[in-house]
């Protein structure tokens, strides 16, 4: 019956794959924000002695096999944004949702940077909007993603 209650985590981190697989025009595409890595960021805050390292690691192949990206594209920004989340949550998670979401600014930027660098590594050119965009917009939704799994968590009784 405990495990039962874990399934909440991964039915979240299954609608955030959703989330990211879900066709969207390409001009709104840029503006696409990594919901894989703002579900993790949270659960790994919230829950860090359940959600770690292993846990970013398993998702981002997942995320990696189901965009058809280069294997390990995105696990390893997902890995380092984690790594850190990690190392600063007990700092992080007493601050305002508003600089927390400054924080959140920082991670999502890092996981673009080496997720373009990768794609100009690959040939492919990365628009300058990229780089801020998506950063920008998941910080923007931070307050209610953390609101809403938050609530999710507390009506799991998770600890």
């Amino acid at each position: 019956m405990s495990q039962l209650k874990y399934l909440v985590i991964y039915l979240s981190l299954l609608v955030a794959l959703v989330l990211m697989i879900l066709p969207l025009p390409d001009w709104v595409q840029i503006y696409r924000p990594n919901w894989i890595a703002l579900t993790l960021l949270y659960w790994s805050m919230a829950l860090p002695k359940r959600v770690g390292l292993w846990f970013a690691f398993f998702t981002g192949i997942i995320l990696d096999t189901s965009l058809g990206t280069l294997l390990g594209q995105h696990t390893l920004p997902l890995l380092l944004i984690i790594y850190i989340n990690l190392s600063f949550y007990q700092r992080i998670r007493v601050l305002a949702l508003a600089q927390q979401a400054i924080f959140i600014f920082v991670l999502l930027l890092i996981d673009q940077v080496i997720v373009a660098w990768v794609e100009g590594i690959l040939g492919r050119p990365t628009p300058l909007l990229t780089f801020f965009g998506a950063p920008f917009i998941g910080m923007l939704i931070w307050p209610w993603v953390f609101v809403m799994l938050r609530d999710i968590r507390r009506k799991a009784l998770l600890r």
